[in-house]
């Protein structure tokens, strides 16, 4: 009789861990389908910004959506193989990417220097051309202009 209840609880456990996978199964099914569904979107984006690539673009556009499609494009290659279990550590998909993520590194450091705030050269020259003109007095420690010198003097010869 205790072979018979013992046999019950192995038919519990093993009637559990099949309802744990079917439940681990169809939480995966439903993430593949949700990435699948992601893929779809990437593709027909994809699809759209090759479309209007060569119409309504300069040249600078251009090369930046052409370094940004290399990029996603090897990106889904590399996560392709990836979740196919190929091994990655010397396959020349790191390259492509390393090498698209230089292009992109490249392409910020160049908006950044042209966004950057730029010295007004006239606007400094006429400041040190002005500035030039201007005689300073050393007066009890302090800088001051030759006028406010003169005006200090006139000030004081007028109290006393």
């Amino acid at each position: 009789m205790a072979e018979v209840k013992g046999s019950k609880k192995r038919k519990n456990s093993s009637t559990a861990s099949t309802n744990e996978r079917t439940v681990e199964n169809k939480q995966m099914f439903e993430e593949i389908n949700k990435f699948a569904a992601n893929l779809d979107m990437v593709e027909k984006d994809l699809n759209y910004a090759i479309a209007h690539s060569l119409s309504g673009l300069n040249t600078d556009d251009k090369i930046k959506l052409d370094t940004y499609l290399a990029y996603v494009n090897s990106t889904l290659f590399w996560m392709n193989l990836k979740l196919n279990g190929t091994d990655l550590s010397n396959h020349y998909i790191l390259h492509d990417l390393r090498r698209a993520k230089e292009m992109l590194a490249r392409e910020k450091e160049i908006n950044d220097s042209l966004t950057a705030p730029r010295l007004d050269i006239a606007a400094s020259k006429r400041f040190i051309a002005s500035g030039m003109h201007t005689r300073f007095i050393e007066m009890d420690g302090i800088m001051v202009t030759k006028e406010q010198y003169q005006r200090s003097l006139a000030e004081s010869a007028s109290k006393n």
